[in-house]
């Protein structure tokens, strides 16, 4: 959550002395940190979001193999069209909280909540799958980024 800057605050303490061992962390900046984490807990939209990228996070290195070249959108829209099928690579977390979908720790944008939900919850997609979102140039922009960092492929 510190991470990506939630809430704007940096832990730093000016008083605390120098110590014998540098690797030390003492009680109190412990105790100072659990604050600052606790005040970030404590507003939902910032849990949410956190919530949402830790726990889409990958526990294992995914086999990623990005396709080479990658696919423009216009491809991505005629290999569904022409009835491809495209597979969720095997380990890929994605998890739907609310109205918010995310992929191995990345929150994916867009306004077509059907074809969010058909990537949230099917393994293996078709064109039917996305539906009138295939129409909307930002989606296929989106759906070609999913597939070029290799989330998403098609079978065969």
């Amino acid at each position: 959550m510190l991470q990506r800057e939630l809430g704007g605050n940096y832990y730093s303490d000016p008083d605390v002395p120098p110590r014998a061992h540098p690797a030390d962390v003492l009680p109190q900046e412990m105790d100072k940190l659990r604050e600052m984490m606790l005040e970030l807990i404590n507003q939902p939209e910032h849990f949410k979001q956190w919530f949402g990228e830790f726990i889409s996070q990958s526990r294992h290195e995914l086999d990623i193999a990005p396709p080479e070249p990658p696919y423009q959108p216009d491809e991505i829209y005629d290999a569904l069209k022409q009835g491809e099928v495209l597979v969720r690579l095997g380990g890929l977390r994605v998890l739907r909280i609310g109205d918010d979908v995310y992929a191995n720790g990345e929150k994916i944008d867009s306004p077509h909540r059907p074809a969010l939900d058909a990537l949230a919850s099917n393994i293996a997609l078709t064109a039917e799958n996305f539906g009138d979102a295939l129409e909307d140039p930002s989606f296929l922009a989106m759906l070609a980024a999913l597939v070029n960092s290799g989330y998403w492929f098609f079978e065969g």
